[in-house]
């Protein structure tokens, strides 16, 4: 159980911060190239990189290479449950 509550404390803690939230926010609908990531959380390159670096050092979301762009995606599946979870209107 303290794994389990670890693991859950660093995911919400992630996911707390601005630009990780929305660069999973993005991800959420699907796989996205890393070159379009800047210009839809209207963040730099060097500083979506390095938060991209972070998550996938995490666990929570992974890379695939398609020639020379670089694609994201969320790995940890509870990640999808909590943003529909906020993003869902009363």
């Amino acid at each position: 159980m303290v794994m389990d509550e670890k693991r859950n404390v660093s995911l919400l803690k992630a996911m707390g911060e601005s630009t990780r939230y929305k660069i999973l926010s993005v991800l959420v609908s699907g796989e996205r190239c890393a070159c379009e990531i800047p210009g839809l959380i209207k963040r730099s390159q060097p500083n979506t990189s390095m938060h991209l670096s972070k998550l996938q050092d995490w666990g929570i979301i992974q890379s695939r290479r398609d020639g020379k762009r670089i694609l994201y995606t969320i790995k940890d599946s509870r990640v999808k449950k909590i943003l529909e979870i906020v993003n869902k209107e009363d």
